[in-house]
């Protein structure tokens, strides 16, 4: 009898010094897939930086086979010529203005109608609503340059039948990024809200209150964290995207993204005032980041787990 009781508290020892060595080695591999992602964002990100200090020449005529040429993280001669002339040879801050108008606008209208859908397919059943689902999620299936001649033949006869000028304008541009963002932004959300219960509706409508103020007041506030990073999400769509404003903008609406390719021509490529214009552009995504955090982790998680 006490030899089988020795036996099973060996064996009762020995599974729980495996269940610890696989809880760390899970931990370390977490760790270290993450600590990987890291440098392979942070590296190209860090020389960027340096190189956003440094001479031209200092880049250009670097060269690892020559003592003293060396690439090297720190400048050599360190100079601010970069970013104090970075709006001379091309109106970078011009582009800037156009892509946070954009961006902002396609960042509240996404929002907007995406909360209102999301809260019609979460709370309501009507005929079509699964077909409506599929419909919505069968577009992320398709590439964007599939899109790029309809929507520029679709503003052209926009403009001779009713005079309306779409391309090279703000609404042009903030229509369609919406319209790029809605799916994702849709089923995001509603993923988001079929969290949060039905019974706050009904007691909102026994107090009274309408559904539009019910949606509102009560909905909204707790949506915070699912429409921040719809909002964001939205935003960088918008702020990143270079192939349907390398078609749909001209003078009056170029964004970032295709004036940052103006540094390079057909006799020279300005890298370093490249890199101190990069530098500037990523500013408002940073921020964004760093001050909606806590919002987007939440309303990621929320999305991708609930419904």
């Amino acid at each position: 009898m006490a030899q089988s009781m020795a036996k099973r508290t060996a064996a009762g020892s020995g599974m729980r010094r495996r269940a610890r060595w696989r809880k760390a080695a899970g931990t370390g591999l977490f760790y270290a897939a993450v600590a990987l992602v890291l440098v392979t964002v942070l590296i190209p990100y860090l020389w960027m930086v340096s190189g956003s200090f440094k001479s031209s020449v200092e880049l250009q005529a670097a060269d690892v086979t020559r003592p003293g040429m060396e690439p090297s993280w720190i400048p050599r001669q360190f100079t601010l010529d970069n970013y104090r002339n970075v709006n001379r040879t091309v109106p970078i801050m011009d582009y800037f203005v156009h892509s946070l108008i954009i961006s902002g606008g396609t960042m509240v209208c996404a929002t907007l109608l995406a909360f209102f859908a999301a809260y019609a397919l979460s709370r309501f059943r009507f005929p079509g609503r699964n077909v409506y689902i599929a419909a919505v999620l069968s577009t992320q299936m398709l590439p964007g340059i599939l899109f790029v001649i309809p929507y520029f033949i679709l503003f052209t006869w926009i403009n001779h039948r009713f005079g309306i000028q779409l391309r090279d304008t703000y609404p042009g541009m903030i229509l369609t990024y919406t319209s790029f963002a809605l799916p994702f932004s849709i089923v995001m959300l509603r993923s988001f809200l079929d969290a949060i219960p039905t019974e706050l509706d009904e007691q909102a409508a026994i107090d009274g209150a309408s559904r539009v103020r019910t949606l509102f007041s009560v909905i909204f506030p707790l949506a915070r964290p699912g429409l921040v990073s719809v909002g964001i999400y939205s935003f960088i769509m918008g702020w990143n995207e270079i192939l349907f404003a390398s078609v749909l903008t001209g003078r009056r609406t170029k964004t970032v993204a295709i004036g940052l390719l103006e540094y390079i021509t057909a006799h020279e490529a300005r890298w370093t005032m490249m890199m101190a214009a990069s530098i500037i552009v990523s500013i408002p995504v940073v921020v964004l980041f760093t001050l909606m955090q806590r919002y987007i982790v939440s309303g990621l998680v929320a999305g991708a787990t609930k419904g």
